[in-house]
């Protein structure tokens, strides 16, 4: 009987020992194959929660909070306007807007507010005038054509209990006084209820005294 060559005695240990190496594992089924890459897949969501699993205690962030400010939605406003607010409209004549152009001349607006008196009242609610006082607020405007707002916030209302119907404004307009002593405006007055005054803006022209 004839020897087998040498390469084919090495390649047959070759095969025993791959054979041995391979005899304590298990062949993996496709029950755990898929078991495997479930494990696998679940590792990542719980590694990073989203942010809808975070703490109910946790502060909301406030980047988004700035974000969606930024982008224009109009943010929450408070109280509607006060309803002892009131405009005025000042208009010049020709002559009086030339003398405080000159002069760098300011108009003033002085706004009183006051109601009628409720009978019986202790004495010293009611002034000399038989008027309970309100407020007043005064105003300083540049001396031409132009706007002025009132916004209520002088009206002492815990004084309203005091009068009987509707609180009334006084309302005078007349130079700043910062070029003259005398004042040189001799503009329309308004005296009414406030209801009035808050309903649309006063229209209120001036001229020169002598004019």
């Amino acid at each position: 009987m004839k020897h087998a060559p040498n390469w084919m005695c090495t390649t047959l240990a070759l095969s025993v020992v791959l054979a041995l190496a391979g005899c304590g594992r298990a062949p993996e089924t496709p029950a755990t194959a898929t078991a495997t890459a479930a494990a696998a897949a679940v590792q990542p969501a719980l590694a990073a929660p989203s942010s809808a699993d975070a703490r109910p205690d946790q502060e909301p962030d406030e980047t988004s909070t700035e974000a969606s400010l930024e982008s224009g939605a109009a943010p929450v406003q408070g109280d509607a306007a006060s309803p002892y607010a009131f405009s005025v409209d000042i208009t010049l004549s020709p002559p009086a807007a030339q003398q405080l152009s000159r002069h760098r001349e300011t108009i003033k607006l002085a706004a009183f507010y006051y109601g009628l008196p409720k009978p019986g009242l202790p004495e010293g609610i009611d002034n000399e005038m038989g008027q309970v006082f309100l407020g007043e607020t005064e105003l300083e405007i540049p001396g031409a054509d132009g706007r002025a707002h009132f916004d209520g916030k002088g009206v002492q209302t815990s004084r309203l209990r005091y009068i009987e119907g509707e609180p009334q404004i006084n309302l005078n307009v007349y130079s700043g006084r910062r070029s003259s002593e005398d004042n040189l405006l001799d503009c329309d007055f308004f005296e009414d209820a406030v209801r009035v005054a808050h309903a649309a803006p006063l229209k209120i022209h001036c001229k020169l005294i002598g004019e």
